[in-house]
């Protein structure tokens, strides 16, 4: 279905269906479903690895409902992270194309004074990406409500578009926009995010120089949040199991119950081949390796962490050592 039919029908018809029963009604079915599916067509071979989701409420109607395109290297869910939305402000037959950011869990923490934080982080985004500002140039939207979340998603806008109505722009600039946001979305997340203010190496860049290059900074902890993604840990420990690949550690033979079922997941894949924008594709198999935390920790320390086999030899050259001295 195309993208511009679907904003259309939303601003179209959202005001009418709202006074009737929220459950089973067919327009929150068409944005969860139709809306999402349309926005990831839309994106075609650039939306791999991401995940749209659409929602027109929980239970009742939104005052704004949304379609979202997550990254799950930073979220799944539009209360935490940052993240790319179609906002409707169907009072105004406007609806946003908005880099965003998760606005519950700011509240959550900072609670009255959440808005500011949020207003705060937004001016971050917009730095970090200042060489997209002119891709991407509508800086402050209306939600027409100052209710908590459309008034919190005014306030955690960045940068995107705003298109009306009357004036929907074609399908292929649409479609422009959405790429351009997309990208602008995935720089962001390489370049660190909403939270990671300071590009100077941490207690997390173990594995790092310390004359190490903004870029190799970067890079390495993208590997880091690829590692980290929740999916594809679960995804190798099925596949590979849960004994270290380069130790045979087993952490349930050894800790009992309390360690069963943990190991790590390792990604393979280069540093010095993540590049920002690009999308990363994980095939468990050939890109993950499960490791025991000691070893996961020394690949690091390694000059190329994913050659797991060198590992292996280190610790098997270090026993022949030892048991030389012994004897």
């Amino acid at each position: 279905m195309p993208l511009r039919e679907v904003l259309t029908q939303v601003l179209n018809e959202y005001g009418d269906a709202t006074p009737m029963p929220f459950g089973g009604h067919a327009l929150a079915g068409f944005i969860r479903h139709q809306g999402a599916e349309a926005v990831a067509e839309a994106m075609g071979p650039e939306g791999k690895g991401l995940k749209t989701v659409g929602s027109a409420g929980a239970g009742n109607w939104a005052v704004a409902p949304w379609i979202a395109v997550f990254d799950p290297l930073v979220t799944e869910s539009a209360t935490q992270g940052h993240y790319v939305v179609y906002l409707f402000n169907a009072k105004a037959s406007t609806v946003h194309l908005s880099l965003n950011q998760g606005t519950t869990e700011v509240r959550e923490e900072f609670g009255s004074d959440a808005r500011t934080v949020l207003k705060q982080r937004a001016k971050f985004m917009r730095d970090r990406l200042a060489d997209y500002a002119p891709l991407l140039p509508v800086t402050s939207i209306e939600m027409g409500s100052d209710a908590r979340l459309p008034g919190d998603y005014a306030a955690g806008h960045s940068m995107g578009f705003t298109y009306q109505l009357d004036g929907m722009p074609s399908e292929g600039k649409l479609q422009e926009d959405l790429l351009s946001a997309v990208r602008a979305y995935r720089a962001l997340t390489f370049r660190g995010g909403v939270n990671e203010v300071s590009e100077a190496g941490s207690a997390d860049d173990e594995g790092l120089s310390p004359a190490a290059s903004l870029i190799e900074i970067r890079r390495y902890r993208h590997h880091k949040r690829i590692e980290r993604n929740p999916g594809a840990a679960k995804a190798a420990k099925k596949h590979h199991g849960t004994r270290c690949q380069v130790c045979e550690m087993d952490f349930g033979e050894r800790y009992g119950t309390l360690g069963q079922g943990f190991i790590e997941a390792h990604h393979l894949k280069p540093i010095s081949q993540l590049e920002e924008g690009v999308p990363v594709e994980f095939d468990v198999a050939t890109d993950f390796a499960v490791l025991c935390s000691n070893c996961h920790r020394m690949v690091h320390k390694m000059d190329n962490p994913s050659d797991i086999n060198a590992l292996r030899d280190r610790i098997d050259q270090t026993a022949q050592v030892r048991r030389a001295r012994a004897q």
